[in-house]
């Protein structure tokens, strides 16, 4: 299998552009992620409701919704996003936690940036929690910086053209 992202992966793991089909798997990851929240300020976000099939669908439609897959092309977390303005703003960045720790994650974010750069956009944004110990660190690690800061949210964004 083919791998899009652009930085070495583990061996077994891929990253590619999801299909159609596999928008009604998705929500079982968003909500395996979520259970790392409950450890956090923010429990509620490990039982909030997921993400509707349909509107995984609709990313995926625009090539915007990019999964990593293990070594039997099963999806085990995914990046979601949508065009703002001249960014790509990711809207959802969800992995099962018994992956995480292995730079699956920034591997997702490296292929969204990479999107936005091949789409000619300006930047990549996201919004997330600034008291979750985690979040920000991670994002800032992968190059976001912060833009604006309002109570607990945190808007992040990375350029992709210079």
């Amino acid at each position: 299998m083919r791998s899009i992202a652009h930085t070495p992966l583990p061996e077994g793991y891929a990253v590619r552009q999801a299909d159609i089909a596999e928008a009604p798997q998705l929500p079982d990851i968003e909500d395996r992620a979520g259970a790392l929240f409950l450890e956090s300020n923010h429990p509620e976000v490990n039982g909030h409701e997921a993400g509707s099939p349909q509107l995984f669908r609709a990313h995926i439609n625009q090539n915007l919704c990019f999964l990593m897959v293990d070594a039997s092309d099963t999806p085990i977390g995914f990046a979601t996003c949508g065009v703002l303005d001249r960014t790509l703003h990711l809207y959802e960045l969800a992995m099962v936690p018994e992956h995480g720790g292995k730079g699956l994650g920034k591997a997702l974010i490296e292929t969204v940036c990479a999107e936005a750069a091949a789409r000619g956009l300006d930047a990549v944004t996201l919004s997330t929690f600034t008291d979750v110990a985690w979040n920000g660190p991670f994002y800032e690690r992968v190059g976001f910086r912060t833009l604006d800061d309002v109570g607990l949210m945190v808007l992040y964004q990375v350029q992709t053209r210079r």
